[in-house]
């Protein structure tokens, strides 16, 4: 992905947390700080794992610099597809689903924006 397509991910990240947050906060909060300290730890790790392959491999010859609707659009409509099997929180779990399914939605939405994020550097 370049890096155009990866700021329209990011915003599609944030439209989803913004829409969370409306509803329930504290739920959101809990589940975007987790899943952002989650996400923190991995791209390092991430980075320092692409570090090695390259000095091992040699860096890849092919960057996609063309711009395309479809690599976002796809990603993002992975994402409501995790989201959905999440919603079903709040039908099995009568009186917490909601708190469940928000606390779950930003852990999972904050993860992929900060890994988005860290990848906009490059």
């Amino acid at each position: 992905m370049n890096r155009r397509e990866r700021l329209l991910l990011l915003a599609f990240f944030v439209v989803v947390l913004v829409l969370l947050v409306r509803d329930e906060q504290t739920a959101t909060l809990v589940g975007g700080v987790a899943g952002a300290g989650a996400a923190v730890v991995t791209a390092g790790r991430l980075h320092r794992l692409g570090r090695r392959m390259d000095e091992r491999l040699g860096a890849d010859p092919v960057a996609v610099k063309d711009w395309s609707w479809r690599r976002p659009a796809l990603r993002a409509g992975a994402h409501l597809t995790v989201l959905g099997g999440l919603l079903l929180t709040t039908v099995f779990v009568p009186f917490v689903g909601d708190e469940l399914f928000a606390g779950a939605a930003a852990a999972v939405t904050a993860f992929p924006a900060i890994l988005t994020a860290s990848r906009l550097r490059r």
